[in-house]
């Protein structure tokens, strides 16, 4: 009986929250057919006439771009749990490639696939999952945390911005794995049951999330980790450039990067699903800030060139996506999950490439 009347409270806020995703995701839908509309009228004829006119290079360009995409964010996740979990590489990836997918839609349905593949078929516990996808949200952050700084000090994309961004990202990775370092291990344990108590500290669940701050607490998992979530970020710049190329729109090297990394980054953090809400944001962006002017000249009806390259890219990356998802899906049926203890946090010989040595001994490394 309390169980009944402890769900309905609960039943009461989610439904709620489910007609915000569904309405969030209905506006997002409507945001993306005006821009197709936009794009198919006769004034843009020109421009999608250049796009039948895209050679096989530059398509294929485009769809390995995308592809690519997908298995650098895979190895991303791969990294960042290989010193604590052993997993297969090809499996991550085809894991990550449904997710991607599925990241088109509302509901989180992208993040609520990783914890079913890997907690079903990998015996990964939910709440060490959890901690993973924090721990690669946190080198995110060690990643557009510095970019935004200098964007904001230099106000434009130069030798100096690469430089200090550079500096600013390995600096941020550094010092955030240090810290994690000092949480990590029967060290940490004691000094976070200084503040949650022991009582707190000392469970299965506990365990199953502080094993987060080990993942960052490898420096060279994470530097890794954001190596390839810097190279992800350049396929989206790439694309937007080729794009441009194919419908000879002057975008910069540095126009693209805005656009890339505003591309990216609302698909990341849109709640709703990333379908319309990227292009509504990245022709946003692109209207208020420095694109390339002849990229933004305002055509009869007040629109601008710039939304069939957002379109064009969306549709070339959803195709792959699909394919991707398809050939991820099958991968994963046809090859069974390594077997492996749920708690073991000790990464298979065979599939480790990151050391999990570190300065702490063996025995204050694992809560016990």
């Amino acid at each position: 009986m309390n169980e009944s009347a402890n769900s309905i409270p609960s039943t009461k806020r989610s439904i709620p929250m489910a007609l915000m995703q569904v309405i969030g995701f209905g506006g997002s839908l409507a945001v993306l057919v005006w821009a197709v509309r936009v794009a198919l009228r006769d004034e843009n004829r020109e421009q999608l006439a250049k796009l039948s006119h895209a050679t096989p290079a530059e398509l294929m360009m485009l769809m390995s771009l995308a592809a690519i995409s997908v298995a650098f964010n895979g190895m991303l996740f791969w990294v960042v749990m290989n010193p604590v979990h052993k997993l297969r590489p090809t499996d991550v990836i085809a894991t990550n490639a449904i997710s991607t997918l599925l990241a088109y839609l509302p509901f989180k349905l992208s993040i609520v696939s990783r914890f079913v593949i890997h907690n079903r078929r990998d015996k990964i516990p939910m709440l060490t999952i959890g901690a993973w996808i924090v721990a690669v949200t946190f080198l995110m952050l060690a990643v557009f945390g510095p970019i935004a700084a200098v964007s904001l000090w230099q106000q434009e994309i130069n030798t100096l911005w690469w430089i200090v961004s550079g500096i600013g990202i390995l600096g941020s990775t550094i010092v955030g794995s240090l810290i994690a370092r000092q949480l990590e291990g029967d060290i940490g344990t004691r000094r976070i049951a200084k503040l949650l108590g022991e009582k707190i500290t000392s469970t299965q669940n506990y365990s199953r999330v502080h094993i987060g701050f080990e993942m960052l607490a490898n420096s060279r998992a994470a530097l890794l980790g954001n190596f390839f979530r810097i190279l992800d970020i350049l396929t989206f710049v790439m694309r937007f450039y080729v794009a441009a190329r194919v419908l000879d729109l002057p975008i910069s090297g540095s126009d693209s990067l805005l656009l890339g990394a505003t591309y990216f980054l609302i698909g990341m953090a849109s709640p709703v699903g990333m379908l319309g809400t990227r292009e509504a944001g990245t022709i946003a962006i692109a209207s208020m800030v420095g694109i390339s002017s002849a990229a933004l000249t305002e055509d009869t009806a007040g629109q601008t060139p710039i939304i069939i390259a957002v379109l064009f890219v969306t549709a070339i990356e959803s195709v792959v996506n699909l394919a991707c998802a398809g050939f991820g899906l099958a991968w994963l049926k046809a090859r069974p999950g390594l077997e492996q203890n749920p708690d073991s946090d000790s990464p298979h010989p065979a599939t480790s490439i990151i050391p999990v040595e570190n300065s702490l001994p063996d025995g204050d490394r694992h809560p016990p």
